[in-house]
């Protein structure tokens, strides 16, 4: 649906209020592949510019490692960009000492960040000081576990959709690709870390019986 003026203008208005409205706490909505990241990183550069407060009190946080590193990344640039462009001498300095500390700030995974403060505060939290994150390697073994009970319940079930699936794998199963199971417990971590992927998930419809029988009749045909 092409969007109309009046939208086009709402969103303009919302954007504006992202990056310059910096009085106030903002919860923002946005469906796949707004840029919303963009408008986060906008919000931060005039944050610092400003001087309300310094990068070391600065936490962005997101979902993947991927999409963490791709988040520091363009906040680096824009704030290179905005030191360019800063308006005064005081806006230049501000985004020269955030750049000069961005190390500092809290950008990275959920996961890190609780990692971080629970290393932080052990003893409030009562845990054990000497804390490693292990929030990955621990999640592979519950997957696989979570994985392997499903699968068991949708062929139980009479899944066909799955049982086409293991049996294409088991065809081109080699020593590289690994075993049936392995291959969709790959294919699910994958898709765990593409969660956030700023494109909607889209499913091709296809008639799968008449396909079927427009081979058989190609196949006569050529007998």
């Amino acid at each position: 649906m092409t969007p109309t003026l009046e939208t086009q203008l709402d969103d303009k208005l919302a954007r504006q209020r992202i990056r310059n409205s910096l009085a106030e706490s903002l919860l923002v909505e946005a469906s796949a592949g707004n840029r919303q990241d963009q408008e986060l990183v906008a919000r931060i550069v005039s944050v610092l510019a400003s001087g309300a407060t310094t990068i070391d009190h600065i936490v962005a946080v997101t979902f993947t490692n991927k999409a963490a590193g791709e988040l520091k990344l363009r906040l680096r640039q824009e704030l290179d960009r905005a030191r360019e462009t800063a308006a005064t001498a005081r806006e230049r300095l501000n985004i020269e000492n955030a750049l000069e500390h961005l190390e500092e700030a809290s950008v990275g995974t959920i996961h890190s960040f609780c990692a971080q403060i629970l290393r932080e505060r052990p003893v409030e939290a009562i845990v054990d000081p000497a804390l490693r994150g292990a929030f990955r390697a621990a999640s592979r073994p519950h997957l696989r576990t979570r994985l392997r009970a499903w699968i068991q319940k949708k062929l139980a079930d009479g899944t066909p959709a799955l049982r086409r699936a293991l049996v294409r794998l088991a065809w081109r199963d080699s020593f590289d690709s690994g075993s049936p199971i392995d291959q969709l417990q790959y294919a699910a971590w994958k898709l765990i870390e593409w969660r956030d992927h700023p494109e909607p998930w889209r499913q091709v419809p296809f008639d799968r019986d008449h396909q079927i029988d427009q081979t058989d009749r190609a196949g006569e045909a050529d007998r």
